[in-house]
């Protein structure tokens, strides 16, 4: 599959590697506005500087591809996502999937009208921990998922930067990622949230950096999701700590990366506790299994896990979160019209 990478530069020269290692991928176009990270980029990959564009229509224009990979900060999504879809060609971005939901609508659209597969790399899905508990779930043996609670708790300086100004942190910055992980382990999709925000008196953030949301599932259950980067002491994993009951037992998941699950398939009383070894997942890791799994579905007319249909629902968790603590207010993840534009 021949695909343009567009921004090649800090997060996207990782990306170099991910296309380099993947049998089914070609590199025939990389896009950039910096010239450094053009050459950086060739450097690494060990690709001519002919296939160097720093606009994407000049590369749209130049080489026939199948594909295009969009590894721009999130401001900068909706633009090439959309020109992609246009042009005839499947895409994969990076995480989040846009700055806002107004954006997010309009790449679904573009999705929907051209008839191409958009896919979000949410990476944190392919790793052994989560895959492992994710399977412990679809395999039953909690039973039904009744409620999560989920605490994620560092101490996280990043020396100044767009983190430390932005108004809410670690819900746009961070909490996407354990947002897909709630509906990749069990399951469910949301409904609503409410909660609240708010930054310690010794953050060196400017905005809220300490949250405690309660999401509500479409089977009833609840999410209790509370986070901080400015925790003082008892760090946990990026992960984050997760107990998760359900009506035959619960399983729990550490700083520690221990998964263990408990079997109760009476009232309360713990019949059996069984530490879990770890699954392998298949086909690379992270962002690795991302790519590959893309190239498969397109190939073999499959439907990747998160395609913009499905996706919509983890990222509106995240702007939905920001409403509701703005507002005070326990508020619907989707509205009616992103609904009926998913039907």
């Amino acid at each position: 599959m021949r695909f343009i990478h567009v921004g090649v530069g800090g997060f996207g020269l990782g990306w170099i590697n991910y296309l380099k290692d993947e049998a089914g991928a070609e590199v025939v176009a990389m896009v950039d506005l910096s010239e450094e990270a053009l050459k950086a980029a060739c450097e690494e990959g060990g690709y001519s500087s002919e296939i160097c564009f720093q606009n994407i229509d000049d590369a749209l224009a130049a080489v026939e591809a199948d594909a295009m990979i969009v590894v721009t900060p999130p401001q900068y999504h909706c633009d090439p996502v959309i020109k992609g879809l246009e042009a005839g060609l499947d895409v994969i971005s990076e995480k989040p999937m846009a700055d806002s939901m107004e954006n997010c609508r309009k790449m679904l659209q573009a999705a929907k009208d051209t008839g191409r597969t958009y896919v979000v790399s949410q990476n944190y899905r392919y790793t052994p921990d989560t895959w492992t508990i994710a399977d412990l779930v679809r395999q039953g043996k909690i039973g039904e998922v009744g409620q999560v609670n989920i605490d994620f708790f560092l101490g996280m300086d990043f020396g100044g930067g767009f983190r430390h100004s932005m108004e809410h942190p670690l819900i746009v910055d961070m909490s996407i990622h354990h947002c897909d992980l709630i509906r990749f382990i069990t399951g469910l999709n949301p409904v609503s949230v409410s909660g609240d925000s708010w930054n310690p008196p010794w953050s060196n953030y400017d905005g809220d950096v300490s949250n405690s949301l309660l999401f509500e599932m479409d089977n009833g259950a609840r999410i209790s999701y509370s986070g901080s980067w400015a925790s003082k002491g008892i760090h946990c994993s990026w992960n984050g700590n997760w107990r998760i009951p359900g009506d035959k037992g619960s399983i729990t998941y550490d700083k520690d990366g221990v998964i263990t699950l408990h079997e109760v398939p009476g009232l309360y009383s713990v019949e059996k506790t069984t530490v879990i070894d770890k699954l392998e997942v298949p086909h690379g890791e992270g962002q690795a299994y991302v790519l590959n799994r893309f190239i498969h579905c397109i190939e073999n007319g499959e439907t990747p896990e998160t395609i913009v249909d499905d996706n919509i629902f983890s990222v509106a968790m995240v702007y939905a979160s920001v409403e509701a603590v703005e507002s005070g207010k326990k508020v619907p993840v989707l509205d009616d019209a992103f609904l009926a534009l998913l039907k």
